[in-house]
């Protein structure tokens, strides 16, 4: 089941939010929504649920294991098998068949019969393995918590990736407030708009453009991509903390206006932040972070972007576009970054969004080769014309489209509702309210029209 199904945003979510309002009551909140969860991640098939119950148990006895052993060999031992269990979990699935696939024909399947968000809720629980091991967080105090944690329906499938040192304790006291509901009201619905209103007609013009030769066309296929790909997750993780929100948690922003970035480093201070910081605390920093020799740290840099790459999937552009991501932010670090620092701020920003495309055009491209052509044509390499009938007709089509995207990616959105705040006033309650549901309602058309994609990041 999708944020975007008919059935969850009519059926689902204000079901099991005006029951959870009686739940929130009584010692069985936490139950109610392990339940919800439960049965939410059995939409998507009764295997999948049963992968998710398993890995939720063999986590929750691995963390009462290691919390409750003194011998340190004995926690250590434990915190190996854990991990070594999930990660044999997560490259059963996603990278067997992909790797192996051509020796046996049959693992090719494998990946298609990957559990949703199989990487996300596994990543959170090797996140309670870590908090618990190094004595950071006491371990869950009941399978049901830990449930709630790792599976709750808000998240499982595409995260924002919990830490639970952070979210434990939330699970003890998550009340509901006003304020809470209606701050989780309008995340859900800016998400909404995001994906539905933008990410989606975004990605009806890179399929039309799929293909596409000309200069131009070229390069409105790959920002079609760039744009797609940003409102498709930032939507979904507006929607989860919306979600969140309306039953008293609260997770942390996933995106922070990545687009307005004036360095690689920057962007990923801001894009996907839940990933960037989980690589930072459980890879980066035990292998030495930035305090070791100078050789020490650029391997750590790359080993770190490695794993990135590889996370996002198993195939060799994903490799060479998390290569790439380490290389640029050991090129910025080079010269104590003195050779960034002297360019024009807009000059910088242009650099970014530059070298964000191409990363994006290895990111969405199926071979290195495909990829490279594409990059290619935005410099004019292998271009059929400037511009064709196509092209111009589609930059025509979308001009409302791609003025609409750089005004929300700048934030420039925020500043014109503060305008309009401050024009309004008292009003201003009125019209807000007034403008989403009629927001609502043109994303409720178009998913009823059948315009609307899946999730990207459903595959992960």
């Amino acid at each position: 089941m999708a944020f975007t199904d008919l059935s969850f945003l009519f059926v689902f979510l204000p079901v099991v939010w005006f029951c959870y309002r009686l739940a929130a009551r009584t010692k069985f909140a936490n139950l109610y929504i392990l339940i919800a969860s439960l049965i939410f991640y059995a939409w998507g098939g009764l295997t999948s649920l049963a992968v998710l119950v398993l890995i939720l148990l063999w986590n929750y006895m691995s963390a009462k294991l290691i919390s409750s052993q003194e011998d340190e060999s004995k926690r250590r031992q434990i915190l190996y098998l854990a991990v070594g269990v999930d990660l044999f979990v997560l490259f059963f699935y996603r990278y067997l068949g992909v790797w192996f696939g051509f020796a046996l024909p049959s693992l090719s399947r494998l990946p298609g019969l990957m559990p949703a968000g199989l990487s996300f809720y596994l990543f959170s629980c090797l996140s309670c393995i870590f908090d618990v091991y190094r004595e950071k967080a006491q371990a869950p105090d009941s399978l049901i918590d830990f449930g709630v944690y790792a599976a709750f329906f808000g998240r499982v499938n595409m995260g924002p990736i919990a830490n639970y040192s952070t979210f434990r304790p939330q699970l003890a006291e998550h009340k509901l407030s006003r304020q809470k509901t209606q701050a989780g009201m309008l995340l859900f619905l800016q998400g909404l708009f995001r994906k539905v209103i933008l990410a989606d007609n975004f990605a009806l013009l890179y399929s039309a453009l799929a293909g596409n030769t000309s200069w131009i066309g070229n390069l409105l296929f790959g920002f079609a991509y760039f744009f797609q790909l940003y409102f498709d997750f930032s939507g979904y993780s507006r929607m989860a903390r919306g979600t969140a929100s309306l039953f008293g948690f609260t997770i942390d922003p996933n995106f922070d206006l990545p687009y307005t970035a004036d360095s690689v480093q920057d962007f990923w201070r801001r894009w996907h932040i839940s990933l960037t910081s989980w690589f930072r605390e459980y890879i980066y920093i035990p292998l030495g972070g930035n305090r070791v020799s100078h050789s020490r740290w650029l391997m750590n840099i790359l080993c770190v972007w490695v794993l990135t790459g590889l996370w996002h999937g198993a195939t060799l552009p994903f490799l060479f576009w998390g290569l790439y991501q380490g290389c640029l932010i050991l090129l910025e670090h080079a010269g104590n970054r003195q050779w960034l620092k002297r360019m024009p701020g807009w000059l910088r920003h242009v650099y970014l969004i530059i070298t964000q495309l191409i990363g994006w055009t290895f990111f969405s491209n199926s071979s290195l080769i495909s990829g490279l052509s594409q990059i290619g044509r935005y410099f004019l390499i292998g271009i059929t014309s400037f511009a064709d009938s196509a092209a111009l007709f589609a930059l025509l089509n979308s001009l409302v489209l791609l003025i609409v995207a750089i005004i929300v990616a700048s934030g420039f959105s925020k500043t014109l509702a503060l305008l309009l705040k401050a024009k309004t006033s008292s009003s201003y309650g009125k019209f807000a309210t007034a403008g989403w549901v009629v927001i609502f309602a043109i994303c409720v058309s178009f998913i009823v029209s059948a315009s609307a994609q899946t999730f990207l990041y459903a595959v992960f």
